[in-house]
């Protein structure tokens, strides 16, 4: 009786191992989050100095008349890579997604040797996820993330995938990874 018990629940224990092994953390996570906004930015590149939110509505301000700014458009910026590979990528509260047949968090970036690869001798970081850079020589430049992922992990570039960077919320500077993304 005792060892049938034992037999029974060494059973469970083992098919519920299994089970957790098979459905891994990437194919759960086809969602296609790709996590926090860089709004400010955004609008720089669109010839502003800055984004404030005003009520619910985000606005690039500074050297042109204030705009409003569609968060959506912020994603496809972003995310221009992915919109090129023929990605869609929108806003969907406050963050951005897309739509992958697969998607997976490969892992961090090792920043200093990413810079080293450019010939830059150190990277440099503030307080945002923007305000990382290669720096040396007296200069220094700001860190393309999305580039860093793809030099990081050429073996998933090389099986087709898309990689971009992913970051929870705009001051999580140092929880920056690379997701891998298909179409």
């Amino acid at each position: 009786m005792r060892r049938s018990r034992l037999t029974s629940v060494l059973a469970i224990m083992g098919s519920t191992l299994i089970a957790f092994l098979l459905i891994s953390p990437a194919a759960s996570a086809t969602n296609g989050d790709l996590g926090g906004m860089m709004i400010r930015e955004a609008c720089q590149a669109a010839g502003f100095n800055d984004a404030v939110r005003r009520s619910d509505v985000w606005f690039c301000t500074g050297n042109k008349p204030d705009q409003a700014i569609l968060l959506s458009n912020v994603c496809r910026w972003q995310f221009s890579d992915l919109v090129a590979a023929g990605f869609t990528v929108t806003n969907n509260g406050g963050r951005c997604w897309t739509n992958p047949s697969a998607y997976s968090d490969v892992g961090g970036i090792a920043v200093n040797q990413y810079c080293n690869s450019l010939g830059y001798s150190d990277a440099t970081v503030g307080e945002t996820v923007a305000s990382w850079r290669c720096a040396g020589h007296g200069t220094s430049v700001p860190i393309d993330f999305h580039a860093a992922c793809r030099w990081q992990y050429p073996v998933w570039v090389g099986r087709g995938f898309s990689l971009v960077s992913y970051f929870n919320s705009y001051g999580d500077r140092f929880g920056i990874k690379c997701l891998a993304l298909l179409r």
